[in-house]
C-alpha cells in the first residue's frame, strides 16, 4: 500500500465500529461513547442506523451514506475530512464493517494517510454462528456469500474443497436450498448446521448432514438471512477411504518401479527392496507378488 505524504490533523482518526445484528441490548458501553463523540458517522443505510441512534438517544445529524455502490467516489471527500482532522466512525447496518460490508475502501485510505483505525470489537454473525454450532472451532474459514453462478461457486469454492476446517458462510432465503444442495454435491454429505435470526427472538440453530438440511429447508420456507456451517473435516469412513486408496496407489507404483528396476538390470531382490523402502509397503508381499516377474 502507498503510505501518502501526511499533513493530517493529529486529532484525525477512523473508528471501524461492531454494532448489534438484532438485539439492540448487544450494544457496547465504549461503542455508545465513540457514537456520541465522533464528528462524522459512514453508515451503509441511514434508516438502519438511525433506530440504533434512536434507542440510546444519539444526535442522527452527523450520519452520511456510505456503501459499496459510493465508497469509491468517496475517497477523495474522505481525504478531505481525514486532513481536516475529522473523527469518523464506521459502522455497517448490523455485524462487524468490512466481514461482507463495505468499508474496506474507508480503511485503506485511512491507512495510506497514517491516521490511526481503531477497532471497536463487537457482535459478528460469523462468531455467534460457531460458538452455538457445537462444530470444532479451529480452523475456520469465512467465505462470505456466494456468487450467484453454478460455474463461479465452483471456483469460489474449489481452493476450500479439501480444507480440514469449519467452513462458514453466509446466504439470503430464496438460495439457501440450492446452495445446500451444491455444497452436498462439491463437498459430499458433511456434518452441517444452519444459523438463523442470531441474537432475536428466534434464534435457531438446525444442525445435521447437508442433505437433511436441504429437506428442512424445502420443507420450511426459509426466511431472513443464515449464517451456513458446514465440518469439512474427514469423518471416519472418509479417511479409512483415503488410507485405503493411497496404499492401493502406492502398491501398484512399487510394482511398476520393481518391474521397471529388472528390466534396467537390477536384481529382483535388490529392486524389491529399494521399492519397498521407497513406497512404503511390505516388503515379502512385494516379493511374492513380483516372483513371476523374475522367473519370466
Amino acid at each position: 500500500m502507498v503510505v501518502l505524504e501526511s499533513t493530517v490533523s493529529p486529532s484525525a482518526c477512523l473508528y471501524v465500529c461492531s454494532t448489534p445484528i438484532g438485539n439492540l441490548s448487544d450494544v457496547s458501553l465504549r461503542l455508545l461513547e465513540v457514537l456520541r463523540e465522533v464528528d462524522l458517522v459512514l453508515c451503509e443505510d441511514t434508516r438502519q442506523t438511525r433506530k440504533l441512534f434512536s434507542r440510546f438517544k444519539i444526535p442522527a445529524d452527523r450520519l452520511r451514506s456510505y456503501h459499496q455502490h459510493n465508497e469509491r467516489a468517496s475517497q477523495a471527500w474522505l481525504r478531505e475530512q481525514f486532513a481536516a482532522g475529522r473523527r469518523i466512525a464506521l459502522v455497517s447496518d448490523a455485524g462487524t464493517p468490512l466481514v461482507s460490508d463495505p468499508g474496506a475502501v474507508v480503511v485503506e485510505t485511512a491507512i495510506a494517510m497514517e491516521v490511526p483505525v481503531v477497532p471497536i470489537p463487537g457482535p459478528s454473525a460469523v462468531l455467534a454462528g460457531l460458538v452455538g454450532s457445537g462444530l470444532t472451532m479451529t480452523p475456520f474459514v469465512y467465505l462470505g456469500f456466494p456468487p450467484r453462478s453454478q460455474s463461479e461457486r465452483l471456483l469460489w469454492l474449489e481452493p476450500f474443497r479439501s480444507a480440514p476446517a469449519t467452513l462458514v458462510l453466509y446466504e439470503a432465503p430464496h438460495r439457501l436450498e440450492a446452495t445446500l444442495a451444491f455444497l452436498r454435491d462439491t463437498l459430499g454429505d458433511k456434518p452441517a448446521v444452519l444459523a438463523k435470526e442470531l441474537t432475536k427472538l428466534h434464534e435457531s440453530f438446525a444442525r445435521g448432514t447437508l442433505s437433511a438440511l436441504c429437506e428442512r429447508v424445502a420443507a420450511e420456507h426459509p426466511r431472513g438471512e443464515y449464517v451456513v456451517l458446514i465440518d469439512n473435516r474427514l469423518t471416519a469412513e472418509d479417511a479409512e477411504r483415503v488410507r485405503e486408496e493411497e496404499t492401493e496407489c502406492a502398491w501398484q507404483r512399487a510394482l511398476e518401479e520393481v518391474r521397471h528396476a529388472m528390466e534396467q538390470g537390477m536384481s529382483h531382490k535388490q529392486a524389491v527392496a529399494e521399492a519397498s523402502e521407497r513406497f512404503g509397503v511390505k516388503r515379502r508381499e512385494l516379493y511374492n507378488a513380483t516372483l513371476a516377474q523374475e522367473q519370466s
